[in-house]
C-alpha cells in the first residue's frame, strides 16, 4: 500500500509534507503515457541526489497533482553543507514540461523553511500538499522548529517566480516606454519594430495630461502617478514570468523616479532595467536605496547639450518646493554613485535627438539583452549580504 494518499476533489495532494520512496514515487505519479516519459530522468535525479550525499529532496509543482499532462516538476535538493551545492540551479525541458532542480543547504536553513513554505502553497496561495523522498529510508520526516521569515520567504518567493525558463518562443522580457511632455511618443515607431523583432514584448505607456503645467500642479502629477500604478501592475500580471524594462523620456524619467520613491521596500513590480533618456530626476537621487529590491540595472544617457534638462532646477525653492524629485540628472547625471549605474555622456544628444535608431539599435538593446538575468544576479547579492549583515555567515565560519 503506498503512503502517499490520495488526491483531493481538487486533484492535488492533502496539505502538508509526504514520505515516500523513491520507487513508490515513481510508480504513483506514472499513470499516464504522457508520465512515463518522466521515468528515467525522475529517477536519474534520485540517484543524483544520493550520489552528492543530499540530506532531503523535495517534488512538487503540477506533477504532484492529477493532471495527466503536468506542466512542471519543481525538485529541492538540500544539503548539509554550503560546499556541497552546485554552483547553479538546472532547468530542463523534458517533453514540453519544464524541469527546475534548486539547491540548497541546512546552512541557511531560513531559506530552506521559504522553500518549502513556497512549495506548500500553489500559485492562488491555497495549502497544498508535496513530496518528501526517503533516500534513506529513514522514516525521517523534515522538520524545523525555525518559523518562516517573511522577508526570506518574499525574496525566495520573488526569485523562484523569475527562474529562468528555456522555451521555443520566449521572449526577452516586457519593454516598456514612458514619453514625456507635450508628445505622444512618436519614436515609439522607431523602438516598436526594433524591439518587437528581437523578442520583446513592446507595451509604451501614453498619458493624457502632459502639458508643462504638470511641472507645477501636484494634483495632476498625483493623478498620472496613480494611473501608471495601475497600468504597470495590470502588464506584470498579464505577463508574470517576464520581467519589465523601462525607457523613460523626460517626464517619463519622473514618473519612474516617483514610482520607485513612493514604496518604501520592494515595488510590486519589479523593474530589470531601466534607460533614461531627456532625465529630469534629480542629481542626487540614490539608486542604491532601490537596488534589487525595485531594480537592478539603470543606464543615464547625459546630454549636455539638453537645452529643456537644463532649465530645470536642482534647488527646491518656491512652486517646486513640494517636489524633490525634479531635476537635471540629463544634463549633469546622478551624482550618487551605485554598482548597478552605468552613465553615459554624449554631446551629439539635444532633448529631441536621442531616440534615433542607432542608439536603439547599437546601444540599448545590447545593454537590455546583455542585463537580462541581472534580477537574479541582484537578488542572489541581496540575500548574501542579508545573511552577512545580520551576522548568520560569522556564526557558520565560527562553527568550521
Amino acid at each position: 500500500m503506498s503512503s502517499i494518499p490520495n488526491f483531493t476533489s481538487t486533484g492535488e495532494l492533502p496539505k502538508g509534507i509526504h514520505l515516500c520512496s523513491a520507487d513508490e514515487f515513481i510508480n504513483f505519479f506514472s499513470f499516464s503515457e504522457y508520465r512515463n516519459g518522466f521515468k528515467k530522468t525522475i529517477s536519474d535525479i534520485f540517484d543524483y541526489a544520493l550520489s552528492r550525499n543530499a540530506r532531503y529532496l523535495f517534488v512538487g509543482g503540477s506533477f504532484v497533482t492529477n493532471k495527466s499532462d503536468p506542466g512542471d516538476i519543481d525538485c529541492i535538493i538540500v544539503f548539509n553543507r554550503d560546499k556541497d551545492v552546485p554552483s547553479r540551479t538546472e532547468e530542463l525541458i523534458v517533453e514540453q514540461t519544464k524541469l527546475d532542480i534548486m539547491y540548497i543547504s541546512l546552512e541557511h536553513e531560513d531559506e530552506v523553511v521559504s522553500y518549502v513554505e513556497l512549495f506548500l502553497n500553489n500559485r492562488f496561495g491555497r495549502k497544498v500538499g508535496m513530496i518528501q523522498i526517503d533516500l534513506y529510508s529513514e522514516g525521517k520526516e523534515w522538520t524545523t522548529k525555525q518559523e518562516v521569515n517573511d522577508n526570506t520567504f518574499e525574496i525566495i518567493k520573488r526569485a523562484y517566480t523569475d527562474r529562468r525558463i528555456h522555451e521555443v518562443n520566449d521572449h526577452q522580457g516586457v519593454l516598456v516606454t514612458i514619453h514625456g511632455l507635450l508628445s505622444q511618443g512618436k519614436w515609439n515607431a522607431e523602438i516598436a519594430p526594433i524591439a518587437s523583432s528581437q523578442g520583446w514584448i513592446f507595451a509604451p505607456y501614453i498619458y493624457e495630461y502632459n502639458t508643462p503645467d504638470l511641472l507645477i500642479n501636484p494634483k495632476k502629477r498625483q493623478k498620472i502617478l496613480d494611473d501608471f500604478r495601475e497600468w504597470i501592475y495590470d502588464l506584470h500580471m498579464r505577463y508574470p514570468k517576464y520581467r519589465i524594462s523601462i525607457i523613460a523620456h523626460s517626464y517619463g524619467s519622473h514618473i519612474i523616479a516617483s514610482y520607485l520613491e513612493g514604496f518604501e521596500e520592494f515595488t510590486p513590480v519589479f523593474f530589470n532595467c531601466i534607460i533614461l533618456t531627456g532625465s529630469i530626476i534629480n542629481t542626487n537621487f540614490n539608486w542604491n536605496l532601490h537596488r534589487a529590491t525595485k531594480v537592478a540595472r539603470v543606464l543615464n544617457e547625459i546630454a549636455p547639450n539638453d537645452q529643456w534638462v537644463s532649465f530645470m532646477p536642482n534647488e527646491w525653492r518656491g512652486i517646486y518646493k513640494k517636489n524633490e524629485i525634479f531635476g537635471k540628472s540629463g544634463v549633469d547625471g546622478f551624482s550618487n554613485n551605485s554598482d548597478i549605474l552605468i552613465q553615459s555622456t554624449n554631446n551629439i544628444f539635444t532633448h529631441t535627438n536621442m531616440i534615433k535608431r542607432d542608439v536603439i539599435e547599437a546601444k540599448w538593446m545590447p545593454f537590455l539583452r546583455a542585463n537580462r538575468y541581472a534580477y537574479q544576479s541582484e537578488m542572489a547579492l541581496y540575500i548574501y549580504n542579508n545573511a552577512k549583515n545580520s551576522g548568520v555567515l560569522d556564526k557558520l565560519h565560527g562553527c568550521n
